[in-house]
Protein backbone atom coordinates (compact mmCIF):
# COMPACT_ATOMS: atom_id res chain seq x y z
CA UNK A 1 0.00 0.00 0.00
CA UNK A 2 1.57 3.68 -0.79
CA UNK A 3 1.83 5.66 1.70
CA UNK A 4 -0.19 9.13 1.61
CA UNK A 5 1.91 11.79 0.27
CA UNK A 6 0.84 15.01 1.96
CA UNK A 7 3.10 17.54 -0.39
CA UNK A 8 -0.22 18.65 -1.59
CA UNK A 9 -0.91 22.57 -2.86
CA UNK A 10 -3.11 25.03 -1.31
CA UNK A 11 -6.29 25.48 -2.86
CA UNK A 12 -5.90 29.03 -3.15
CA UNK A 13 -3.09 31.85 -2.08
CA UNK A 14 -3.70 35.65 -2.84
CA UNK A 15 -0.98 38.44 -2.39
CA UNK A 16 -2.72 41.87 -2.58
CA UNK A 17 -1.49 45.15 -1.71
CA UNK A 18 -4.17 46.86 0.63
CA UNK A 19 -5.72 45.87 4.16
CA UNK A 20 -9.03 46.06 2.63
CA UNK A 21 -8.75 43.70 -1.08
CA UNK A 22 -7.20 41.53 1.95
CA UNK A 23 -9.97 41.55 4.18
CA UNK A 24 -12.54 40.67 1.54
CA UNK A 25 -10.87 37.58 -0.13
CA UNK A 26 -10.54 35.91 3.38
CA UNK A 27 -14.30 36.79 4.20
CA UNK A 28 -14.74 34.45 0.49
CA UNK A 29 -12.82 31.88 2.09
CA UNK A 30 -14.59 31.58 4.98
CA UNK A 31 -17.69 31.41 3.19
CA UNK A 32 -16.85 29.03 1.00
CA UNK A 33 -14.92 26.94 3.42
CA UNK A 34 -11.89 27.04 1.16
CA UNK A 35 -9.56 24.75 3.00
CA UNK A 36 -5.21 25.23 2.44
CA UNK A 37 -5.95 28.77 1.48
CA UNK A 38 -4.89 32.29 2.52
CA UNK A 39 -5.45 35.63 1.43
CA UNK A 40 -2.00 38.06 2.52
CA UNK A 41 -0.44 41.13 2.02
CA UNK A 42 2.23 41.54 -0.62
CA UNK A 43 3.12 42.03 -4.18
CA UNK A 44 4.42 39.93 -7.59
CA UNK A 45 7.68 39.53 -6.25
CA UNK A 46 6.56 37.96 -2.73
CA UNK A 47 4.00 35.75 -4.96
CA UNK A 48 7.40 34.64 -6.65
CA UNK A 49 9.25 33.68 -3.86
CA UNK A 50 6.15 31.90 -2.42
CA UNK A 51 6.44 29.74 -5.86
CA UNK A 52 9.47 28.89 -5.15
CA UNK A 53 9.42 27.58 -1.90
CA UNK A 54 6.00 25.91 -2.50
CA UNK A 55 3.96 23.86 -4.96
CA UNK A 56 1.87 25.86 -7.62
CA UNK A 57 -1.84 26.60 -5.76
CA UNK A 58 -4.99 25.88 -7.49
CA UNK A 59 -5.81 29.15 -7.71
CA UNK A 60 -3.24 32.07 -7.22
CA UNK A 61 -5.32 35.94 -6.82
CA UNK A 62 -2.33 38.41 -7.43
CA UNK A 63 -2.07 42.50 -7.21
CA UNK A 64 -0.80 44.18 -9.95
CA UNK A 65 -2.12 47.78 -9.12
CA UNK A 66 1.31 48.61 -8.17
CA UNK A 67 3.42 47.02 -11.25
CA UNK A 68 4.93 48.64 -13.56
CA UNK A 69 5.31 46.05 -16.11
CA UNK A 70 1.91 43.64 -15.34
CA UNK A 71 2.20 41.58 -18.57
CA UNK A 72 6.35 41.39 -17.38
CA UNK A 73 5.27 40.26 -13.72
CA UNK A 74 1.93 38.17 -14.87
CA UNK A 75 4.86 36.45 -17.44
CA UNK A 76 7.00 35.89 -14.23
CA UNK A 77 5.10 34.03 -11.49
CA UNK A 78 3.95 31.90 -14.76
CA UNK A 79 7.40 30.78 -15.21
CA UNK A 80 7.72 29.54 -11.73
CA UNK A 81 4.34 28.17 -11.75
CA UNK A 82 2.76 24.70 -12.69
CA UNK A 83 0.91 24.03 -15.83
CA UNK A 84 -2.97 23.94 -13.92
CA UNK A 85 -2.67 27.38 -11.76
CA UNK A 86 -5.11 29.19 -12.35
CA UNK A 87 -4.24 33.25 -12.44
CA UNK A 88 -6.61 35.73 -11.36
CA UNK A 89 -5.10 39.74 -11.77
CA UNK A 90 -6.65 42.01 -9.28
CA UNK A 91 -5.92 46.08 -10.44
CA UNK A 92 -6.79 49.37 -10.21
CA UNK A 93 -6.71 50.48 -14.12
CA UNK A 94 -10.21 50.12 -15.73
CA UNK A 95 -8.65 49.34 -18.93
CA UNK A 96 -9.56 46.88 -21.89
CA UNK A 97 -6.25 46.12 -23.52
CA UNK A 98 -5.03 45.00 -20.49
CA UNK A 99 -7.71 43.01 -20.19
CA UNK A 100 -7.18 41.68 -23.48
CA UNK A 101 -3.58 40.85 -22.83
CA UNK A 102 -3.47 39.19 -19.98
CA UNK A 103 -6.57 36.77 -21.85
CA UNK A 104 -4.25 36.66 -23.78
CA UNK A 105 -1.42 35.46 -22.11
CA UNK A 106 -3.41 32.52 -20.46
CA UNK A 107 -5.07 34.83 -16.81
CA UNK A 108 -8.57 33.84 -15.68
CA UNK A 109 -10.02 36.64 -15.00
CA UNK A 110 -8.96 40.57 -14.73
CA UNK A 111 -10.65 42.56 -11.64
CA UNK A 112 -11.24 46.10 -11.27
CA UNK A 113 -10.91 47.46 -7.47
CA UNK A 114 -12.82 48.09 -5.45
CA UNK A 115 -13.35 44.24 -5.12
CA UNK A 116 -16.87 42.72 -3.20
CA UNK A 117 -17.37 39.17 -2.05
CA UNK A 118 -19.32 38.23 -5.05
CA UNK A 119 -17.03 39.27 -7.80
CA UNK A 120 -14.55 37.13 -5.71
CA UNK A 121 -16.62 34.20 -5.61
CA UNK A 122 -17.28 33.99 -9.34
CA UNK A 123 -14.21 34.61 -10.09
CA UNK A 124 -12.64 32.18 -8.12
CA UNK A 125 -15.49 29.16 -9.48
CA UNK A 126 -14.71 30.16 -12.99
CA UNK A 127 -11.01 29.54 -12.34
CA UNK A 128 -11.76 26.04 -10.78
CA UNK A 129 -14.40 24.95 -13.91
CA UNK A 130 -13.27 24.37 -17.30
CA UNK A 131 -14.97 26.84 -19.57
CA UNK A 132 -15.93 25.14 -23.04
CA UNK A 133 -13.45 26.18 -25.44
CA UNK A 134 -10.45 26.54 -23.40
CA UNK A 135 -7.46 25.30 -23.87
CA UNK A 136 -6.29 23.16 -21.21
CA UNK A 137 -2.72 23.99 -19.58
CA UNK A 138 -0.50 21.32 -19.69
CA UNK A 139 4.00 21.32 -18.87
CA UNK A 140 6.52 20.36 -21.71
CA UNK A 141 7.16 16.55 -21.70
CA UNK A 142 10.79 15.65 -23.25
CA UNK A 143 11.74 11.82 -24.53
CA UNK A 144 15.23 10.58 -23.98
CA UNK A 145 16.40 7.65 -25.97
CA UNK A 146 19.56 5.78 -25.88
CA UNK A 147 20.98 4.62 -29.45
CA UNK A 148 22.79 1.76 -27.46
CA UNK A 149 23.01 0.54 -24.09
CA UNK A 150 24.98 2.42 -21.92
CA UNK A 151 24.87 5.80 -24.02
CA UNK A 152 23.61 7.42 -21.30
CA UNK A 153 19.77 8.45 -21.25
CA UNK A 154 19.30 7.53 -17.66
CA UNK A 155 22.20 9.72 -16.08
CA UNK A 156 20.83 12.70 -18.85
CA UNK A 157 16.95 12.15 -18.17
CA UNK A 158 17.96 12.56 -14.05
CA UNK A 159 20.58 15.39 -14.16
CA UNK A 160 18.57 17.73 -16.24
CA UNK A 161 15.69 17.08 -14.02
CA UNK A 162 17.89 17.85 -11.13
CA UNK A 163 18.59 21.02 -12.70
CA UNK A 164 15.27 21.98 -13.89
CA UNK A 165 14.05 21.73 -10.24
CA UNK A 166 16.96 22.90 -8.54
CA UNK A 167 18.44 25.48 -10.75
CA UNK A 168 15.79 27.20 -12.62
CA UNK A 169 12.89 26.25 -9.87
CA UNK A 170 10.45 24.06 -12.43
CA UNK A 171 8.57 21.27 -10.82
CA UNK A 172 10.11 18.09 -13.11
CA UNK A 173 9.16 14.66 -12.74
CA UNK A 174 11.80 11.77 -13.99
CA UNK A 175 9.61 9.12 -15.46
CA UNK A 176 10.87 5.88 -16.05
CA UNK A 177 9.28 3.46 -18.33
CA UNK A 178 11.27 0.69 -18.46
CA UNK A 179 9.55 -1.32 -16.39
CA UNK A 180 11.85 -4.62 -16.65
CA UNK A 181 15.71 -2.85 -16.13
CA UNK A 182 15.16 0.44 -15.33
CA UNK A 183 17.90 2.32 -12.93
CA UNK A 184 16.90 6.01 -12.97
CA UNK A 185 15.69 5.49 -9.47
CA UNK A 186 19.42 4.58 -8.53
CA UNK A 187 20.37 7.67 -10.01
CA UNK A 188 17.96 9.81 -7.11
CA UNK A 189 18.52 7.17 -4.55
CA UNK A 190 14.93 6.75 -5.21
CA UNK A 191 12.82 3.53 -4.02
CA UNK A 192 10.47 2.53 -6.86
CA UNK A 193 6.38 2.13 -6.17
CA UNK A 194 5.12 -1.02 -6.97
CA UNK A 195 1.42 1.02 -6.57
CA UNK A 196 2.56 2.73 -9.76
CA UNK A 197 2.21 -0.49 -11.79
CA UNK A 198 -0.72 -1.56 -10.07
CA UNK A 199 -2.59 1.47 -11.63
CA UNK A 200 -1.13 0.75 -15.01
CA UNK A 201 -3.55 -2.37 -15.02
CA UNK A 202 -6.60 -0.77 -13.82
CA UNK A 203 -8.35 2.30 -15.50
CA UNK A 204 -10.74 2.70 -12.79
CA UNK A 205 -7.77 3.75 -10.25
CA UNK A 206 -6.96 6.43 -12.23
CA UNK A 207 -7.42 10.54 -10.63
CA UNK A 208 -5.22 13.50 -9.79
CA UNK A 209 -5.08 11.63 -6.28
CA UNK A 210 -3.86 8.37 -6.49
CA UNK A 211 -1.43 9.54 -9.23
CA UNK A 212 -0.02 11.88 -6.03
CA UNK A 213 0.37 8.73 -3.67
CA UNK A 214 2.71 6.73 -6.24
CA UNK A 215 4.85 9.93 -6.69
CA UNK A 216 8.18 9.84 -5.09
CA UNK A 217 9.90 13.29 -3.95
CA UNK A 218 13.92 14.27 -4.64
CA UNK A 219 14.14 17.71 -2.83
CA UNK A 220 11.48 20.33 -2.93
CA UNK A 221 10.67 20.36 -6.78
CA UNK A 222 11.75 17.16 -8.39
CA UNK A 223 9.69 13.87 -8.81
CA UNK A 224 10.17 10.41 -9.66
CA UNK A 225 7.84 7.71 -10.85
CA UNK A 226 8.62 4.16 -11.72
CA UNK A 227 8.20 0.76 -11.25
CA UNK A 228 9.99 -2.56 -11.86
CA UNK A 229 7.94 -6.24 -12.08
CA UNK A 230 8.53 -9.41 -11.40
CA UNK A 231 10.64 -10.81 -14.39
CA UNK A 232 8.72 -14.08 -14.25
CA UNK A 233 5.10 -12.54 -13.48
CA UNK A 234 5.44 -9.24 -16.45
CA UNK A 235 3.78 -6.54 -16.66
CA UNK A 236 -0.18 -5.99 -18.37
CA UNK A 237 -0.35 -2.39 -19.33
CA UNK A 238 -3.73 -1.35 -20.04
CA UNK A 239 -2.91 1.15 -22.77
CA UNK A 240 -5.84 3.70 -21.77
CA UNK A 241 -4.67 3.77 -18.72
CA UNK A 242 -1.41 4.94 -18.94
CA UNK A 243 -2.40 7.54 -20.96
CA UNK A 244 -4.96 8.68 -18.57
CA UNK A 245 -1.85 9.11 -16.46
CA UNK A 246 0.17 11.38 -18.75
CA UNK A 247 -2.72 13.43 -19.26
CA UNK A 248 -3.08 13.96 -15.44
CA UNK A 249 0.75 14.19 -15.00
CA UNK A 250 1.04 16.93 -17.89
CA UNK A 251 -0.87 18.58 -15.69
CA UNK A 252 0.83 18.72 -12.79
CA UNK A 253 4.41 19.01 -13.88
CA UNK A 254 6.70 21.93 -15.78
CA UNK A 255 8.66 19.19 -17.16
CA UNK A 256 8.53 15.70 -17.54
CA UNK A 257 11.21 13.88 -18.51
CA UNK A 258 10.75 10.13 -19.77
CA UNK A 259 13.56 7.38 -19.80
CA UNK A 260 12.45 5.17 -22.69
CA UNK A 261 12.07 1.45 -23.40
CA UNK A 262 14.92 0.40 -25.70
CA UNK A 263 11.78 -1.59 -27.59
CA UNK A 264 9.55 0.37 -29.75
CA UNK A 265 6.43 -0.79 -27.66
CA UNK A 266 3.14 0.27 -28.04
CA UNK A 267 4.18 2.62 -24.48
CA UNK A 268 7.10 4.05 -26.22
CA UNK A 269 4.97 5.03 -29.66
CA UNK A 270 2.40 6.68 -26.74
CA UNK A 271 4.93 8.24 -25.30
CA UNK A 272 5.93 9.74 -28.72
CA UNK A 273 2.86 10.82 -29.64
CA UNK A 274 2.35 12.65 -26.63
CA UNK A 275 6.18 14.19 -25.98
CA UNK A 276 7.36 17.85 -27.42
CA UNK A 277 10.63 16.78 -28.18
CA UNK A 278 12.67 13.77 -28.25
CA UNK A 279 16.64 13.74 -27.31
CA UNK A 280 18.86 11.10 -29.09
CA UNK A 281 21.77 10.05 -26.58
CA UNK A 282 24.83 8.46 -28.57
CA UNK A 283 27.75 7.20 -28.34
CA UNK A 284 30.47 7.47 -30.99
CA UNK A 285 30.37 3.83 -32.10
CA UNK A 286 29.26 2.04 -35.91
CA UNK A 287 26.39 -0.08 -33.79
CA UNK A 288 25.14 3.59 -32.31
CA UNK A 289 25.54 5.46 -35.69
CA UNK A 290 23.57 2.78 -37.45
CA UNK A 291 21.05 3.02 -34.90
CA UNK A 292 20.62 6.58 -34.45
CA UNK A 293 20.25 6.55 -38.32
CA UNK A 294 17.19 4.52 -38.19
CA UNK A 295 15.81 6.27 -35.19
CA UNK A 296 15.73 9.50 -37.10
CA UNK A 297 14.38 7.85 -40.25
CA UNK A 298 11.58 6.41 -37.80
CA UNK A 299 11.13 10.19 -36.12
CA UNK A 300 11.41 11.95 -39.03
CA UNK A 301 8.20 9.42 -40.36
CA UNK A 302 5.69 9.71 -37.51
CA UNK A 303 6.70 12.66 -35.59
CA UNK A 304 8.41 14.73 -38.46
CA UNK A 305 7.21 18.62 -36.60
CA UNK A 306 9.21 17.45 -33.30
CA UNK A 307 12.48 18.34 -32.44
CA UNK A 308 15.04 16.30 -31.70
CA UNK A 309 18.84 16.62 -30.41
CA UNK A 310 21.34 13.98 -30.81
CA UNK A 311 23.78 14.58 -27.55
CA UNK A 312 27.29 12.25 -27.43
CA UNK A 313 27.88 11.20 -24.59
CA UNK A 314 31.27 10.19 -23.19
CA UNK A 315 33.66 11.86 -25.59
CA UNK A 316 37.60 11.43 -25.18
CA UNK A 317 36.60 7.48 -23.96
CA UNK A 318 39.63 6.06 -25.60
CA UNK A 319 37.74 3.58 -27.88
CA UNK A 320 39.75 1.76 -31.13
CA UNK A 321 36.36 0.96 -32.37
CA UNK A 322 35.25 5.30 -31.98
CA UNK A 323 34.18 7.39 -35.12
CA UNK A 324 35.58 10.40 -35.72
CA UNK A 325 32.43 13.01 -35.16
CA UNK A 326 32.78 14.33 -38.93
CA UNK A 327 31.94 10.23 -39.90
CA UNK A 328 29.03 9.93 -37.50
CA UNK A 329 27.53 12.67 -38.93
CA UNK A 330 27.96 11.42 -42.07
CA UNK A 331 26.40 8.79 -41.54
CA UNK A 332 23.30 10.03 -39.49
CA UNK A 333 23.46 13.03 -41.86
CA UNK A 334 22.97 15.72 -39.62
CA UNK A 335 25.00 17.63 -36.99
CA UNK A 336 25.77 16.93 -33.50
CA UNK A 337 24.11 18.82 -31.36
CA UNK A 338 25.67 18.72 -27.74
CA UNK A 339 29.09 16.63 -26.53
CA UNK A 340 28.91 15.38 -22.70
CA UNK A 341 32.71 14.76 -22.30
CA UNK A 342 34.03 11.81 -20.46
CA UNK A 343 34.25 11.75 -16.86
CA UNK A 344 34.28 8.16 -15.18
CA UNK A 345 35.26 9.19 -11.89
CA UNK A 346 32.84 11.66 -11.37
CA UNK A 347 30.14 9.85 -12.83
CA UNK A 348 30.64 6.77 -11.01
CA UNK A 349 31.09 8.06 -7.49
CA UNK A 350 28.08 9.92 -8.19
CA UNK A 351 25.74 7.33 -9.50
CA UNK A 352 26.65 5.12 -6.11
CA UNK A 353 25.67 7.22 -4.20
CA UNK A 354 22.36 8.44 -5.75
CA UNK A 355 23.91 11.77 -6.41
CA UNK A 356 22.73 13.92 -9.67
CA UNK A 357 26.50 14.61 -11.48
CA UNK A 358 25.07 17.63 -11.88
CA UNK A 359 25.42 19.06 -8.39
CA UNK A 360 29.12 18.03 -8.62
CA UNK A 361 30.38 20.89 -10.92
CA UNK A 362 33.31 20.26 -13.96
CA UNK A 363 32.71 20.13 -17.44
CA UNK A 364 30.03 17.10 -17.49
CA UNK A 365 27.94 19.15 -15.32
CA UNK A 366 28.55 22.53 -17.46
CA UNK A 367 26.91 20.37 -20.55
CA UNK A 368 23.93 19.33 -19.08
CA UNK A 369 23.05 22.81 -18.37
CA UNK A 370 24.08 23.42 -22.04
CA UNK A 371 21.47 21.22 -22.94
CA UNK A 372 18.86 21.83 -20.05
CA UNK A 373 18.85 25.53 -21.37
CA UNK A 374 18.38 24.37 -24.99
CA UNK A 375 14.99 23.06 -23.58
CA UNK A 376 14.12 25.86 -22.03
CA UNK A 377 14.86 27.70 -24.88
CA UNK A 378 17.85 29.83 -23.65
CA UNK A 379 20.09 28.62 -26.06
CA UNK A 380 18.16 29.44 -28.56
CA UNK A 381 17.97 33.45 -27.93
CA UNK A 382 21.78 33.02 -27.05
CA UNK A 383 22.61 32.04 -30.83
CA UNK A 384 20.12 34.64 -32.05
CA UNK A 385 22.20 37.16 -30.47
CA UNK A 386 25.55 35.84 -31.34
CA UNK A 387 24.24 35.24 -35.17
CA UNK A 388 23.14 39.00 -35.50
CA UNK A 389 26.55 40.12 -34.00
CA UNK A 390 28.66 37.99 -36.55
CA UNK A 391 26.30 38.99 -39.42
CA UNK A 392 25.52 42.58 -39.12
CA UNK A 393 28.76 43.37 -36.82
CA UNK A 394 26.49 44.27 -33.91
CA UNK A 395 27.99 44.68 -30.58
CA UNK A 396 25.94 43.08 -27.53
CA UNK A 397 25.36 46.44 -25.96
CA UNK A 398 24.25 47.44 -29.22
CA UNK A 399 21.27 44.51 -29.38
CA UNK A 400 20.23 45.64 -25.86
CA UNK A 401 20.06 49.29 -26.85
CA UNK A 402 17.77 48.40 -29.70
CA UNK A 403 15.57 45.79 -27.66
CA UNK A 404 15.22 49.30 -25.42
CA UNK A 405 14.46 51.31 -28.11
CA UNK A 406 11.51 49.05 -29.26
CA UNK A 407 10.37 48.57 -25.13
CA UNK A 408 10.02 52.40 -25.18
CA UNK A 409 7.86 52.12 -28.71
CA UNK A 410 5.82 49.63 -27.17
CA UNK A 411 5.07 51.86 -23.49
CA UNK A 412 4.19 54.91 -25.61
CA UNK A 413 2.13 53.61 -27.69
CA UNK A 414 0.18 51.13 -24.47
CA UNK A 415 0.60 54.41 -22.73
CA UNK A 416 2.26 52.53 -19.49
Amino acid sequence: MAKENTDLPHNLVAFVNDPVSEQVIAKVIQEKTIAYAEAKQGSCQDAVNFLKENRSPKVLIIDISDSELPLGDIAKLKEHSTPNMNIIVVGSRNDVGLFRDLMNIGVSDYLVKPLNTNIIKKAIDDANGIKVGSVVKTGKMIQFISSVGGAGATTAVSNVGWILANKHFKRSLVMDIDFLYGTANLMLDMKTENAYLDILESPDKIDDYFVETVLRKHGNRLYYLGGLVDLVRGVNVDIDAFEAMLDIIKRQFNYILIDSQREISSINRLCMDKVDAFIIMIEMSVASAQNTARLLEYLNTTQAKKKVLIVANKVGFSSSGALPKESFEQVIDRKIDYIMPVDENIALAAANIGQPVAASGGSLAMALEDITDDILGKRDNASIMKELEERQGWTLDRIQDEAGNILQKIKNVLGD
